[in-house]
């Protein structure tokens, strides 16, 4: 009776195990026209933000550290969303919320970004109604990468 216990014990645990460590596959790339107009439907729906293309979105857990050093710029109103920022990793697209006083600082937030782990590529911002997009410059890579 005991060895049973034990082996189903171990079979629980094991599909516990199982069960945790699967992670639901990422989303598919979606292109860039559909990101786009995705970035202009949240815009257009929340006064003073921008919009972030950072590449490697692709769950909850990215938030956490770019929350993390996005948040700490002068610029973003963390009192908004959550803590200034709101990802959607179907797009892979970073909102943050931007102080009505502010401008967003593109190099500050580039940075804050790479800073996290993840890779800027377009800064999307409504102006008069028409969406433009800013390419960040890519830092050059180094000998060692």
């Amino acid at each position: 009776m005991g060895i049973k216990l034990i082996k189903f014990l171990f079979l629980l645990g094991s599909a516990s195990f199982l069960a945790f460590s699967v992670q639901a596959a990422p989303s598919p790339e979606i292109s860039q026209d559909q990101r786009s107009l995705a970035a202009k439907k949240v815009l257009s729906e929340l006064s003073h933000a921008a919009t972030l293309y950072v590449k490697g979105l692709c769950c909850p857990s990215c938030a956490i550290g770019i929350r993390k050093k996005v948040s700490k710029l002068e610029f973003i109103d963390t009192e908004r969303l959550k803590k200034g920022v709101s990802l959607d990793t179907k797009t892979q697209l970073a909102t943050i919320a931007v102080k009505k006083d502010k401008a967003v600082n593109s190099t500050a937030l580039a940075k804050a970004i790479r800073d996290a782990g993840y890779t800027p590529f377009h800064l999307y911002q409504l102006q008069k109604g028409k969406l433009e997009t800013t390419v960040i410059p890519q830092e050059p890579k180094t000998a060692r990468e």
